[in-house]
C-alpha cells in the first residue's frame, strides 16, 4: 500500500538526487570573462538547497512512527495536469535560449497560472508580466548573471 510516509521518503530521495545532479552540472559551466557573480552561483545555490530539502524531507519521513494516510493514484484529469505541467517546464527550458529569460518566464508563468489555477487570463498575464520583469531586473541587471536577455532586451 502506498502511504504518505513512503511517498515522502521517495520524493525526498529524488529531490536530493536532483540536487546532486544540479551541483555536478554547475561545475561544468564555463566561466569566461569577468562577472560580478560567477554563472555557477545560481545553479550551485539551487543544487545545495535541493539537496538539503530533499534530505530533510526523507529523514523526517523516515523517523515518523506511523505510516500516514493511504494515497490514491491520479485519475485521468490528474495525469493530464501532470503531463501539461511537465510540458510547460520542458517548453520553458527549450525556449529560454531563443526568447531570453524574461519572455520565456512570462510565457511559462502565464500559461501555467491560467492552466493550473483556472484563473482569468488577465490574472495570468499580470502574474507573467511581473515575474518576467522581476527575473530580468534581478538576475540580469542587478546580479549580472549570464542568462540570455532575449531579443526584447538586447
Amino acid at each position: 500500500m502506498k502511504t504518505q510516509r513512503a511517498a515522502d521518503i521517495v520524493v525526498g530521495c529524488l529531490v536530493g538526487l536532483l540536487g546532486i545532479f544540479v551541483l555536478l552540472a554547475s561545475t561544468w559551466i564555463s566561466v569566461a570573462g569577468v562577472h560580478r557573480l560567477s554563472p555557477r552561483t545560481f545553479p550551485y545555490t539551487v543544487g545545495v538547497l535541493l539537496l538539503i530539502c530533499g534530505a530533510a524531507l526523507a529523514l523526517k519521513a523516515r523517523t515518523l512512527r506511523e505510516e500516514g494516510p493511504a494515497l490514491a493514484w491520479p485519475d485521468g484529469p490528474g495525469i493530464r495536469t501532470i503531463a501539461a505541467t511537465l510540458g510547460f517546464v520542458a517548453s520553458y527550458i527549450a525556449l529560454m535560449d531563443r526568447l531570453g529569460l524574461p519572455l520565456a518566464t512570462f510565457l511559462y508563468l502565464t500559461l501555467a497560472t491560467w492552466y493550473l489555477n483556472r484563473s482569468k487570463w488577465l490574472t495570468a498575464v499580470v502574474t507573467g508580466l511581473i515575474s518576467g520583469g522581476i527575473s530580468y531586473y534581478l538576475f540580469i541587471r542587478v546580479l549580472g548573471l549570464s542568462f540570455p536577455a532575449g531579443f526584447l532586451f538586447e
